[in-house]
């Protein structure tokens, strides 16, 4: 890796970071390019690049698949949604969703909650539950704040495991490592809203203490909070389904109002020690 894209992966981690902590926010280009420490003109170059977005488009995009996991998963007024994810108003926001998602707000949620319905029925119907998906019972537990390095993967889950394999090596020659270091994931989107070239996942091994970020080993520290968590036993290709379940049966049995921010994988046995079927991964979702 050339040392000019480092420095623009650095730039990019920056930018995205401030991005994805801001989207409650009116975010304008000249903010985001100071946070990467470019200009205007030659940040815009770099993160179209980089991304195959525009800051706009990226954002808009992160703004409004955000606003329709709320509307799935709250009842929260769609003129309070439109606010917390830094629209101006109820009217630009449902033309951004409309322009998006074919549907008005209300008519998303409408839509999408005859989904979750005919998802119940179907799970219901064949006699599924978490013990056919070889998943325990989710207890609730809040976690501290972690400190992260990570490796930002966009695209396809199945070419994830890359990313962890340059990540393992930046820890097992840049970390003071006693042990295996922890890992886990980071799953920003859904895969049933984002387009699988955009979705973005974070591959991340946990610290004790902050590190600076260099190239594309970047550093967060994520908020900590009540997660509900549910064990899962199995190989990496099963985990489509889970999240499904977990999303469309178990979050509305216990009444669990999603928390907006992150899911977390916890990868327990992974590989390389274990076989497929003898992988043990929580998944920590976060809930009010």
């Amino acid at each position: 890796m050339t040392e000019t894209k480092e420095i623009y992966l650095e730039s990019l981690n920056r930018a995205i970071q401030f991005i994805e902590n801001n989207l409650d926010k009116k975010i304008l280009l000249k903010d985001v390019a100071g946070k990467a420490f470019l200009s205007e003109y030659h940040f815009h170059r770099i993160f179209k690049s980089l991304t195959g977005e525009t800051v706009k488009e990226f954002l808009l995009r992160l703004k409004t698949e955000r606003a329709a996991i709320r509307l799935k998963h709250s009842k929260d007024d769609i003129g309070q949604i439109a606010l917390e994810n830094g629209f101006e108003n109820h009217e630009t926001f449902t033309r951004a969703f409309k322009r998006y998602f074919q549907l008005s707000p209300q008519e998303y949620r409408e839509a999408i909650q005859e989904v979750v319905e005919k998802k119940k029925k179907d799970y219901l119907k064949k006699a599924v539950n978490l013990d056919d998906l070889h998943v325990e019972e989710p207890i609730v537990k809040n976690i501290p704040d972690l400190h992260l390095a990570y490796i930002r993967h966009t695209g396809s889950y199945d070419k994830v495991a890359s990313s962890f394999q340059r990540l393992m090596l930046w820890a097992a020659t840049h970390l003071v490592l006693k042990l295996t270091p922890t890992t886990l994931g980071i799953v920003h989107d859904n895969p049933d809203l984002t387009d699988e070239e955009k979705i973005r996942f974070d591959a991340c091994v946990i610290l004790n203490k902050p590190i600076q970020p260099k190239g594309e080993i970047g550093y967060k520290k994520i908020d900590g909070g009540k997660f509900a968590i549910f064990r899962y036993r199995g190989a990496y290709e099963n985990f489509y389904s889970v999240y499904d379940y977990i999303y469309n049966v178990c979050l509305f049995e216990k009444g669990w109002e999603l928390e907006d921010k992150p899911a977390l994988e916890w990868y327990i046995k992974s590989p390389q020690f274990f076989k497929p079927e003898n992988y043990v991964t929580d998944f920590y979702v976060p809930i009010k």
